[in-house]
C-alpha cells in the first residue's frame, strides 16, 4: 500500500517514507498512519513533497526496531519508550496518543471476578500472574514493580493462554480493551473484562524515526506540533477514541499508580501540553498514590 505523492512544489527531492504492515488491525494503528500522514501534508510546504509506502508483510515490534536500525526498508514506527528504541533510533517527543495508554485495564476469566472484588492494594494486585507479549514496554515496567510475568510467543496465542489459566490477568490500553473483547469473547465466551481495577503509569507512545532520516525528525515534530495548533491533531483523536475517553473515567474502578522505569520525569513535563486533562489529573494525584502503595503494599 502506499499513499501519493503530496506537495505544493512537485520540483523537490521526495521524502520516501517507509511504514511497517499492521501486526493486527486495530484503531490505534489506523490513527497512527493517519496521524503520521497529517503531519507529513502539513509540513510539505516547508519540506517538499512525500511518498508513504507500507511494507508488504507484518512485523512483531522487535523486529520493526531492528529494520529502523538498518534504515534500508522502514523509516518509522510507532513505540512506547524503551532503553533499546531510545539508543537505536531517533524519537520524535510529541505524544501522539495524548498519554491514553497510562491506563490500563485488564481481561480476566469470568470464574476469577470473585476474587477481583477483594483487590484492594498493590499487594493484592500483584498475586494475579500478569500475561504480557515479548518486547512489550508494559512488561519490563511491571516486573520492575515486583508483578510476575507470563510471556506468550505472540498476542494472538495470549488469549488462550488466559482461558488456560496459565495466568490471571492481561494487561491492555483502555482504547483496546473493548474491541479485543468483542472479537475474542466470539470463541472465548468466558472472557470478561475486569470493571473494578485499572492501573495508571505514564505512558507515551512517540513516532521512532530512522536515524539516517534525520530530517524526517524534524519534519513530523515541525507537522505534529502545526496539527496541533490548527485543532486537527485533537479532531482526529477525538474521532478514534471517543469511547475510550468515557470508558477511563468510570469512577468504581481502584487504580494503582505503577512507576514507569522506562522514561524519566522530564518527558511528563515535555509532553504536558499535549496531553489530555484527564492523564494531568491523574499524575498530579501521584503522589498521594505513592503514599497509599507504601501504606497498603
Amino acid at each position: 500500500m502506499s499513499w501519493p505523492i503530496k506537495a505544493a512544489d512537485l520540483s523537490n527531492a521526495v521524502t520516501l517514507v517507509n511504514i511497517p504492515l499492521m501486526e493486527r488491525p486495530s484503531d490505534h494503528r489506523l490513527y497512527a498512519d493517519e496521524l503520521l500522514n497529517l503531519a507529513l501534508t502539513l509540513s510539505a510546504e516547508k519540506f517538499g513533497p512525500f511518498k508513504i509506502v507500507q511494507h508488504k508483510y507484518q512485523t512483531v515490534v522487535g523486529r520493526q526496531l531492528l529494520e529502523l536500525e538498518k534504515g534500508e526498508w522502514l523509516s518509522v514506527a510507532v513505540s512506547m519508550p524503551l532503553p533499546a528504541w531510545l539508543e537505536k533510533a531517533d524519537v520524535v517527543h510529541f505524544p501522539i496518543m495524548k498519554g491514553l495508554a497510562s491506563y490500563r485495564m485488564f481481561f480476566a476469566h469470568q470464574a476469577q471476578q470473585n476474587k477481583l472484588a477483594d483487590i484492594n492494594s498493590l499487594t493484592d494486585l500483584r498475586s494475579q500472574v500478569i500475561g504480557q507479549g515479548r518486547g512489550w514496554s508494559t512488561a519490563k515496567i511491571l516486573e520492575d514493580n515486583g508483578f510476575s510475568v507470563m510471556y506468550g510467543s505472540t498476542y494472538e496465542t495470549l488469549f488462550p493462554m488466559l482461558e488456560a489459566d496459565r495466568f490471571q490477568l492481561l494487561m491492555r490500553g483502555v482504547y483496546e480493551i473493548e474491541a479485543e473483547h468483542k472479537v475474542y469473547r466470539q470463541t472465548m465466551p468466558e472472557l470478561s473484562i475486569a470493571d473494578n481495577i485499572a492501573v495508571y503509569t505514564y505512558l507515551p507512545s512517540y513516532f521512532f524515526v530512522s536515524k539516517k532520516q534525520p530530517a524526517l525528525t524534524e519534519r513530523l515534530m515541525f507537522g505534529l506540533k502545526k496539527a496541533s495548533d490548527s485543532g486537527q491533531f485533537d479532531k482526529l483523536f477525538q474521532r478514534y477514541f471517543n469511547r475510550a475517553l468515557s470508558m477511563m473515567q468510570t469512577k468504581q474502578r481502584k487504580i494503582f499508580y505503577l512507576n514507569n522505569t522506562n522514561i524519566n520525569a522530564a518527558d511528563f513535563a515535555e509532553d504536558n501540553p499535549y496531553l489530555l486533562d484527564y492523564i494531568r489529573k491523574l499524575e498530579a494525584q501521584k503522589p498521594r498514590l505513592e503514599l497509599a502503595r507504601r501504606i497498603t503494599g
